[in-house]
């Protein structure tokens, strides 16, 4: 189905902060949301493969969380989950473009926009790489 809200999520805090918003957004919407979540690991040298695996797992870990807690703030909004093999940003715009996505929702990470930039922060990459309109959610603190 075209049209769901795209949701990057990680199990920070801001991601969680994001996924209330998302989930209110795709109730306005009466629309699907999907969780996205990217486990491709940076190559440093050593066995990757393995490294996938348990990030991969990890990653299941946090979107099953997620599907829970997104039922609990509105049952009615249908919540699907998405592993994508690949990097953060990369892994949210992918799900954005597979899902045809009305949005995309992202968390801020908390830290200011000349460190997000220099460190590439995944809001950042999102932000300035979609051809689809981008919420940011604030961090609380």
């Amino acid at each position: 189905m075209a049209g769901e809200i795209v949701l990057g999520y990680d199990g920070q805090e801001g991601s969680q902060v994001a996924l209330r918003t998302a989930v209110s957004i795709a109730a306005a919407y009466k629309c699907s949301l999907v969780v996205a979540f990217g486990y491709a690991p940076v190559a440093m040298g050593g066995e990757v493969a393995d490294i996938s695996a348990t990030v991969e797992d990890l990653g299941t870990k946090i979107t099953n969380e997620a599907l829970q807690k997104a039922k609990e703030i509105d049952a009615s909004v249908e919540v699907k989950t998405e592993l994508v093999n690949d990097r953060p940003a990369d892994a949210i715009l992918r799900a954005a473009d597979q899902y045809d996505a009305r949005a995309i929702v992202v968390g801020a990470a908390g830290r200011g926009p000349i460190s997000g930039a220099l460190l590439g922060s995944v809001t950042y990459q999102v932000v300035h790489r979609s051809k689809r309109p981008v919420v940011v959610v604030p961090h609380p603190g």
